[in-house]
């Protein structure tokens, strides 16, 4: 039993001396790659711990790669990790905190939201043909004789109901 032991403290010696000889080199790939220091030096002891579970050593021809790709490897699966999370930000905090990179972006983008859901309230009110007509018009730019033909009426009738859709949202939006 006592050799079994002096095996595996002669091993773990090993993979040590190689592993503090690499480190630096290692912390360095696996910044430049997590673009954090700070995890780098996570992952960097993760790869130690790992390789400390390696039972028989002489088994790792070339230290130096198995490591870098340990890493490798745990970058790899941190990253997919990241990429499968949702993106959680608090509204609160990103425009205190300075998220919002131009400081009315964020809350434009919110009013800009709730004004496209009000619109599209507004154009759900409207009579089927009316909003065909206006969303023909001004979202695909149709023509009134390409939307006359189209909707298979006159382009009086194309032009009287753009008319009166404009009107119904002109006077609704205000409310």
């Amino acid at each position: 039993m006592s050799e079994q032991r002096y095996g595996a403290d002669k091993n773990s010696n090993k993979l040590t001396v190689v592993y503090r000889q690499i480190v630096p080199k290692l912390t360095r790939y696996l910044t430049f790659r997590m673009k954090n220091h700070a995890d780098s030096e996570e992952i960097a002891q993760e790869v130690y711990l790992r390789l400390m579970r390696i039972k028989d050593v002489d088994l790792v021809q070339n230290p130096n790669a198995y490591l870098f790709k340990i890493a490798n490897n745990l970058v790899s699966e941190i990253l997919l990790k990241k990429s499968k999370a949702p993106i959680t930000i608090d509204l609160a905090d990103a425009v205190e905190n300075g998220l919002d990179e131009d400081t009315n972006t964020l809350a434009r983008k919110i009013e800009s939201d709730a004004e496209i859901k009000r619109l599209e309230k507004l154009l759900e009110e409207l009579p089927p043909l009316y909003r065909s007509v206006l969303l023909l018009r001004k979202r695909d730019g149709y023509s009134h004789k390409e939307i006359a033909e189209k909707l298979s009426i006159s382009k009086n009738t194309v032009h009287i109901y753009l008319t009166r859709a404009l009107l119904f949202c002109r006077s609704n939006w205000s409310v």
